[in-house]
């Protein structure tokens, strides 16, 4: 008779102890339009995806918000809307003593006023508060990100729009200061002749004394700059960002001297159309560089919203690969989410990407509580669909993996590795062809990767070091097909 294993988490063995990683792919479709702004995850491991719903035969858009299990599956769908014929969406999800607290905003035709949304959910998923505030007349808001400060408080920068006789449409940098009940503190909304005045992320210094936001185009017609504000988002001083790295920061701190940054390159200071990571100083000085992309010819886009993540000593760096900048949102190309993981000093440990057979484009990523990343963007297949985008969401483990799931017989192995234990070379015969080989050590660290393209093949593994390894091989979609385990004398 024969019997079956099924493979559903993922073993890893890190810094000497064993744990367990979830890891899925899900697509969620429906007949409207979804994209998806941010992504949390709460103390018992579930995930919750803030975004947009757009309702076609009402033809305006709702807030909207997912909840999914650590294993993927979808456990709750909502759509909330502050009035029947009002459109509105969500933009930042955050989770903070055991409530959800999301920042969004009521869209109104031009020219009246949009509002700033703010809502506070029990564990339910139902509204205990709610409160729209008001801004200057005209505009309405196009982007934004949030932070809970040292003081219990929200944070908010991005931009807001409005039209004007010379550009038609004029983007302006916003600062907005809330309690946690959603009272306005302070607020600055910035009036710029610069059509382009942008404002994309804000953290609170190591000393909690003021706060640092990461713009674009504030003193020059391109490159990035950190503009320094105090408590009362007054601005102190701005300083530039090395090597004209700008637009979608998403900094994070490495420590408490040391922040980490990624954006757009610039002409003659860094490279063009790829993800540029750089780690800085408090005074703004360059520490670390490096730059990541698919391959030549092809445009990377960062993620829309946080495409750099932190938890624990797991790095991660996301974007999009093949981004088609004429047509960002329904493009005919084939792209793919694209996942780095880096040391401190941006130094790469592994590199993915997901995706590949219809046009993706990634908004946010999240280093997870069991040391891997959730990416959520959207899936649009140009053949297939006519302007309304799945939500794509994908979770892999702290190697970049997606678990395989197959009926493997045990009485009939897939594949042989010999001599095990081994010196200087590996002798691999598999039934599985177009495979990657890996070999990792007990970090988790990729430190052989090979194509095979045969059934039988040698992999000269003479250079690392003798311990205990962990092998698997990995189909074109980066999923694990076979693991097993390798020693070297």
């Amino acid at each position: 008779m024969k019997r079956i294993h099924i493979l559903i988490i993922n073993f890893f063995f890190f810094s000497g102890y064993l744990f367990a990683q979830q890891t899925f792919e899900k697509i969620i479709t429906e007949p409207e339009d979804q994209v998806i702004n941010s992504v949390i995850e709460d103390n018992d491991g579930n995930y919750f995806l803030a975004g947009r719903f757009n309702n076609i035969e009402a033809t305006r858009s709702s807030g909207y918000i997912i909840k999914l299990d650590s294993s993927g599956n979808l456990m709750e769908q909502n759509i909330i809307s502050p009035g029947d014929n009002i459109s509105s969406l969500f933009f930042n999800i955050h989770f903070f003593n055991y409530h959800y607290y999301i920042i969004g905003t009521e869209i109104v035709n031009y020219p009246d006023t949009s509002k700033l949304w703010y809502l506070k959910l029990n564990s339910n998923l139902e509204i205990e508060n709610e409160k729209f505030l008001a801004i200057p007349h005209g505009r309405w808001f196009s982007y934004m990100n949030s932070i809970i400060d040292s003081d219990d408080n929200f944070v908010i920068t991005g931009y807001t729009t409005r039209m004007d006789d010379v550009y038609n449409y004029n983007h302006d940098a916003f600062f907005y200061k809330l309690n946690i009940n959603g009272d306005s503190l302070y607020s600055k909304f910035y009036t710029s002749n610069i059509p382009l005045y942008f404002s994309f992320d804000i953290m609170e210094s190591p000393d909690s004394s003021q706060y640092y936001a990461f713009v674009s185009h504030f003193e020059s017609s391109s490159g990035g700059q950190k503009l320094i504000l105090n408590k009362s988002l007054d601005s102190l001083s701005i300083n530039p960002i090395p090597l004209g790295i700008y637009d979608y920061y998403s900094p994070i701190t490495i420590n408490e001297t040391e922040f980490l940054l990624c954006g757009k390159g610039s002409p003659d200071q860094s490279e063009l159309y790829a993800l540029n990571v750089i780690s800085i100083n408090e005074q703004t000085e360059l520490i670390d560089y490096n730059s990541f992309k698919k391959q030549s010819g092809m445009r990377e886009h960062p993620s829309m919203f946080k495409g750099v993540s932190k938890n624990g000593n797991n790095i991660y760096i996301g974007g999009t690969s093949n981004l088609d900048y004429s047509n960002p949102f329904w493009s005919t190309f084939n792209s793919w989410f694209h996942l780095v993981k880096i040391n401190p000093d941006i130094t790469t440990i592994w590199e993915y990407w997901y995706g590949g057979d219809a046009y993706y484009f990634l908004y946010s990523i999240l280093a997870t509580n069991d040391g891997g990343c959730l990416m959520v963007g959207n899936r649009y297949d140009d053949a297939t669909q006519e302007q309304e985008r799945d939500i794509y969401v994908v979770k892999v483990d702290s190697s970049g993996l997606i678990t395989w799931t197959q009926e493997i017989p045990i009485d009939k192995p897939e594949t042989s590795i010999y001599p095990n234990p081994g010196t200087s070379q590996l002798n691999i015969k598999t039934s599985c062809n177009k495979m990657n080989f890996e070999l990792l050590n007990l970090n988790g660290q990729v430190v052989v990767r090979e194509m095979l393209d045969g059934n039988n093949s040698i992999i000269n593994v003479e250079l690392i070091k003798p311990g205990i390894y962990f092998y698997r091989l990995v189909d074109n979609k980066n999923k694990t097909v076979e693991t097993g385990k390798w020693i070297k004398h």
